[in-house]
C-alpha cells in the first residue's frame, strides 16, 4: 500500500450532503471518493498542461496551425464546448460593434 497522508478541506453544505449520498448509494468510502475525485481531476489538468506546452514548443520551433485546426482538435478530445465557444465569438463580435458605435 502506498504512503498515505491526512488533509482537510473545507466543502459546502449541498456538497457535502451530494458526496455522502454517492458514498452510500455506492458503497464506497468517502476517502475512496475523494481520491478517485482528485486522481482524474489531476490527471485532467496535467494532460491540458502538458497539451498547451506542447503547443508553445511547437510555436518555438515555428511550427503552427490555424485557428480552426486546434478548435476541432481540441472539440474532439472534450476539451473545448464548441456551441459555447460559437456563442462567446457571438457575444464577443456584438461587444466590437457596440463599441464602434
Amino acid at each position: 500500500m502506498a504512503a498515505m497522508s491526512t488533509t482537510s478541506m473545507r466543502l459546502p453544505d449541498d456538497l457535502r450532503e451530494r458526496y455522502d449520498a454517492l458514498a452510500r448509494v455506492t458503497g464506497q468510502t468517502r476517502n475512496d471518493l475523494i481520491i478517485a475525485a482528485m486522481s482524474a481531476y489531476i490527471e485532467r489538468e496535467m494532460r491540458e498542461i502538458a497539451l498547451i506546452q506542447e503547443g508553445f514548443d511547437a510555436i518555438d520551433r515555428g511550427e503552427h496551425s490555424p485557428l480552426e485546426d486546434v478548435v476541432q482538435r481540441l472539440a474532439a478530445r472534450g476539451m473545448l464546448d464548441r456551441a459555447a465557444l460559437e456563442r462567446d465569438r457571438a457575444q464577443a463580435s456584438a461587444d466590437r460593434e457596440r463599441a464602434r458605435v
